[in-house]
């Protein structure tokens, strides 16, 4: 901070938004800086997160990128703020709300936190599509959803067990696979959502989607990209009015200096969420 600073003071806990829009561009201008081509995200176009400091560059705090953290937000919540706002921007736009019934494909840390953001959205019920352990045991530790074994289960009969035979509201496709998108046509009820939250490699993005149940389902499929700074300062206020309580899915907890473990279990899906330490564990 500097003299002429009055929005922060030292002290002051806060967490980022973290692509930093143009704030010129057509896109922006129509509130969408989440896909402003001219925007610089914090980690490809300034230093990231993985060390004991962080720059935040003047566009960000001019953008509105810095959001401030609530004394009663626990910093463990608060650090994954920008992974759920782009959660709750993918829910958004699949229109999920209260009392629908939601199926999460992909139980990694993101599948697993878009499953907490719509229950807290109010969701009537929550199912979370999972292959392998040792993820499994730890989405069954979460309250409040339904664990599905894709590898083992039937995942169209109990979808319809759970939505009387019609299908969900809302599909949020979270596992990086090109079978996962194309299958998530089966599962949603007519006049329902498809979220693709998962981006595809470039080399693999093409898929093949049934055009007869979009057509006479009367489908949405919608992407998501990102989030933008009101995500961010939504989620931290769900967290502080009680509404989402993210802890279940952290964990691991390391220091910076085990950073590469951390790298390692992600690759190895030997986790859902590990917070780093830049100080030191906790």
């Amino acid at each position: 901070i500097g003299a002429e600073v009055e929005d922060f003071s030292m002290g002051e806990r806060i967490t980022l938004a973290t692509t930093v829009a143009c704030g010129n561009c057509f896109y922006c201008k129509k509130g969408l800086g989440n896909v402003c081509p001219n925007s610089k995200p914090i980690s490809f176009d300034y230093d990231g997160a993985f060390a004991e400091y962080l720059h935040i560059p003047e566009q960000a705090i001019a953008g509105g990128n810095v959001v401030k953290v609530p004394d009663s937000v626990p910093d463990d919540s608060a650090a994954l703020s920008e992974p759920l706002s782009c959660g709750l921007n993918a829910l958004e736009l699949a229109g999920v709300k209260e009392e629908d019934k939601v199926l999460v494909i992909g139980g990694g840390p993101l599948g697993a936190l878009n499953a907490l953001l719509a229950k807290a959205l109010g969701a009537d019920e929550v199912m979370v599509v999972q292959r392998s352990e040792p993820r499994l045991s730890m989405l069954r530790s979460i309250d409040g959803i339904t664990v599905i074994d894709g590898a083992k289960d039937d995942v169209s009969s109990i979808v319809n067990d759970l939505t009387e035979g019609l299908g969900v509201d809302a599909v949020i496709v979270c596992a990086p696979s090109k079978d996962a998108q194309e299958e998530s046509l089966k599962y949603v009820r007519k006049g329902g959502a498809v979220s693709l939250f998962a981006s595809l490699p470039k080399d693999g993005a093409g898929i093949n989607l049934d055009s007869r149940l979009i057509h006479y389902g009367e489908l949405k499929i919608v992407g998501a990209s990102d989030s933008r700074p009101e995500h961010v300062s939504r989620v931290v206020g769900m967290i502080e009015n009680g509404r989402l309580n993210v802890k279940p899915v952290i964990t691991h907890r390391i220091g910076l200096s085990d950073i590469h473990k951390g790298f390692e279990m992600m690759k190895n899906k030997e986790c859902l969420k590990v917070l780093v330490y830049p100080g030191g564990t906790e």
